[in-house]
């Protein structure tokens, strides 16, 4: 019998929500004197947007994993396709500003 956790839509989901959460502990963190707005001006002034939006993808390798041992499949491919999203952003971020 299938799970309900085993289905793309939720890893896809949880894909996208880790790195955002990773970012806004970095933010609440490090960076609590800036708004959003200006924070994000001065990374990419900085040039280092594009390298810690890598670096918030790094708890789905965590998800993903956690979904293999688990043989939650369709949730691993959905971790895995938000992934790939995030690699296209940061790939055509990277090339654009």
């Amino acid at each position: 019998m299938k799970s309900k956790v085993d289905n793309l839509r939720l890893g896809l989901l949880l894909g996208i929500i880790a790195p955002a959460l990773t970012m806004l502990i970095i933010y609440l963190i490090q960076f609590t004197n800036f708004n959003l707005s200006e924070l994000v001006d001065l990374l990419v002034e900085k040039k280092v947007f594009t390298k810690i939006v890598s670096l918030c993808v790094i708890p789905n390798l965590a998800l993903f994993f956690l979904f293999l041992n688990k043989n939650y499949y369709y949730s691993a491919r959905g971790v895995l396709m938000a992934t790939v999203l995030f690699a296209l952003f940061v790939f055509i971020t990277k090339f654009t500003l």
